[in-house]
């Protein structure tokens, strides 16, 4: 019996059909090796925080990174951040895991990409990770702030936004780890006067 192409005495024969059948053409970029370039190069952190900004400005959705009962959780929202990079803002309902979840652990990190604007090439691609405390808003004041924020980035979520079943969840951002051209990595924590936006 085959599994994915693969059966188990005649693997190596089956590698072609594998590849025939693969997403990615057969002449997709290859990845470039290159070491790992360190923030204290000169203009090399502020060229990368410039990017980092672009990035999560120009982006309309991004996956959220939960954990609680011993697993992670992953989970695609629409967000909007701030333009010093120091906080996220989403909306979920009160009846959903990750609501459950950042309930119960504040913990979260929260990924933003733009692969779907470079599938030609690896070495495209961009993204940055973010780790930070969220909590969920009650604060009259600062719902009203944040949720313009979020509905000015995403119009359509204006109903969404101010339903009574909806929160807001706002993300402290405690650390940034951008990387571009595959396995270039740059780390940036808020509050860090080298750099900041």
């Amino acid at each position: 019996m085959e599994c994915g192409g693969l059966s188990p005495d005649t693997g190596a024969e089956n590698e072609g059909s594998l590849l025939e059948g693969s997403i990615l053409p057969h002449d997709y970029d290859e990845p470039k090796f290159i070491d790992v370039v360190s923030c204290n190069q000169d203009g090399a952190e502020a060229e990368a925080l410039a990017e980092m900004k672009r990035l999560c400005l120009a982006q309309p959705f991004a996956v959220l990174a939960t954990q609680g009962e011993g697993q992670t959780y992953a989970s695609l929202i629409s967000f909007a951040i701030s333009d010093n990079l120091r906080h996220i803002i989403f909306s979920t309902p009160s009846r959903t895991r990750k609501f459950n979840l950042i309930s119960g652990n504040e913990k979260v990190s929260i990924m933003v990409d733009n692969r779907s604007e470079n599938p030609d090439s690896i070495n495209l691609i961009c993204a940055v990770t973010i780790t930070g405390q969220a909590k969920v808003l009650g604060n009259p004041k600062e719902i009203q702030k944040w949720g313009r924020i979020l509905t000015a980035k995403h119009n359509y979520l204006q109903k969404f936004v101010e339903s009574p079943t909806s929160n807001l969840i706002l993300v402290e951002a405690t650390r940034f780890f951008y990387v571009r051209r595959f396995q270039e990595v740059y780390q940036w924590t808020p509050g860090s006067d080298s750099g900041a936006p």
